[in-house]
Order: structure tokens, then C-alpha cells, then sequence
């Protein structure tokens, strides 16, 4: 089910942003409010909201929307980075 929900996120119109959903519970049946969650953020950071995280939570499902802007750098917070260690002799 979470392969469906992914593709349900994916084929919502987010001009400016991709999406990336992590699950932090699962539920049983597929949640309805997705589309208008995400609708209703992307409003709002329209508006100059500065979060890009959000949580979408119905019945048992708690998903985490993280938002980023496809026009600029992934911000410092957000970014995975590799850390390399030297050993230094």
C-alpha cells in the first residue's frame, strides 16, 4: 500500500517542489486526504510559510512530506552529506 500512496504523491502537480514521504506509521486502509494536505501546504508556503516539513496523519497513518524547492540548493538542514574521516598519523 505504501507503493500506491508514493505513486498518489507523485502525480499530485507540485510546481516548484518534489515531495519526499516517510512513514513513520502504517495503516491498513489507503488514507483519502493526501491531495488536499498537500494543496493546502503548498498554499501556505506560498503565502512565505518557511517550514518545508510536514506530517499528514488519518486513522493510523502518520506519513512526514518533507517539501523541496527544485529552483534552488537543497538547504543545509535538509542535505545528506558524507562525512569522510582522515586518520591522521
Amino acid at each position: 500500500m505504501t507503493a500506491k500512496i508514493l505513486k498518489e504523491i507523485s502525480e499530485i502537480s507540485t510546481p516548484g517542489f518534489f515531495i519526499t514521504a516517510e512513514f513513520s506509521q502504517i495503516g491498513e486502509r489507503m488514507p483519502v486526504g493526501i491531495d488536499s494536505f498537500i494543496k493546502s501546504k503548498l498554499s501556505i508556503i506560498a503565502e512565505g510559510v518557511h517550514a518545508r516539513k510536514f506530517v499528514f496523519q488519518e486513522e493510523t497513518w502518520r506519513i512526514i512530506l518533507t517539501f523541496f524547492p527544485t529552483n534552488s540548493v537543497v538547504d543545509e538542514r535538509y542535505a545528506l552529506k558524507n562525512k569522510i574521516m582522515k586518520n591522521m598519523i
